[in-house]
């Protein structure tokens, strides 16, 4: 499945100029988007592309309130692609033991589209997700970052088993709450069989894909930022106090901090 939907993703993207759409379908699944206002069709817009939490779907994504408006406000194209069941197949997840469909190179897919159907500034490509769209953002980093400038997970990390070493290096920025009893920092066993992984081990690995080596506080902010890492990479760890959830200004925080990746 994964080769055809690459193979779908590169016939896609050497096609003629499709038109924009807001509710779109692609062999594999289903995606919408948002423009922000003021464009005029042709001036290149940069791309958030976000991924739902388990339950939800691309169109919550699109109208939610921590989420449509900071990308309007700054100047992004939202994207939102709809999972399989209203979950995603990230390695270790009982999705992904089903088996229903790579839901890796179903991202890319829908990334080939939408630069078929919008003027997409390359060099602003990001991809986040919340909760289970937050494991998944971190999967597509490890294992096919290419073609994305930024990654902007939110309280979801690897399941088990975690990777080793991840495709990198990547700039990646992971946001989650310290009293989260969703997603714990330190991981959780669903289901008697299906193992969340710890959130510092995780970074850990990108940090070793990445080749950073050391740690310094964020100015301002409630993060860590690992220092010495290879060219074009860079990684951060922002905490707040709160649970399993979102916030606009979180989201208008990272977009601030994925502009700056270019």
């Amino acid at each position: 499945m994964r080769a055809l939907l690459a193979l779908l993703g590169l016939l896609l993207a050497g096609g003629a100029q499709a038109a924009p759409c807001g509710d779109c379908t692609l062999p594999g699944g289903t995606y919408h988007t948002a423009a922000p206002p003021g464009g005029d069709g042709r001036q290149a817009l940069p791309v958030l592309m976000f991924l739902h939490g388990y339950g939800a779907d691309g169109t919550d994504m699109r109208e939610e309130a921590s989420v449509g408006p900071p990308a309007a406000a700054a100047g992004f194209l939202l994207v939102t692609p709809d999972g399989l069941g209203h979950g995603w197949a990230a390695t270790g997840t009982p999705q992904g033991a089903a088996g229903r469909r790579d839901d890796v190179a179903f991202v890319h897919a829908v990334l080939s589209d939408v630069r078929r159907r919008w003027p997409v500034d390359a060099g602003m490509v990001v991809l986040g997700g919340f909760s289970l769209g937050g494991s998944m953002t971190w999967e597509v980093a490890c294992q096919a970052p290419r073609g994305f400038t930024a990654f902007l997970p939110m309280s979801g990390g690897f399941w088990l088993p975690m990777p080793a070493r991840c495709a990198g290096p990547v700039a990646l920025r992971h946001l989650h709450g310290a009293n989260d009893p969703t997603v714990p920092l330190a991981g959780r066993t669903l289901f008697g069989r299906y193992r969340m992984g710890d959130i510092a081990a995780g970074l850990a690995v990108f940090a070793a894909t990445d080749r950073c080596t050391g740690q310094r506080p964020v100015a301002g902010e409630a993060c860590v930022a690992w220092t010495g890492c290879a060219a074009g990479a860079a990684l951060q760890f922002c905490r707040h106090a709160g649970g399993h959830e979102m916030r606009a200004d979180w989201m208008a925080a990272g977009l601030r901090w994925a502009l700056l990746q270019r």
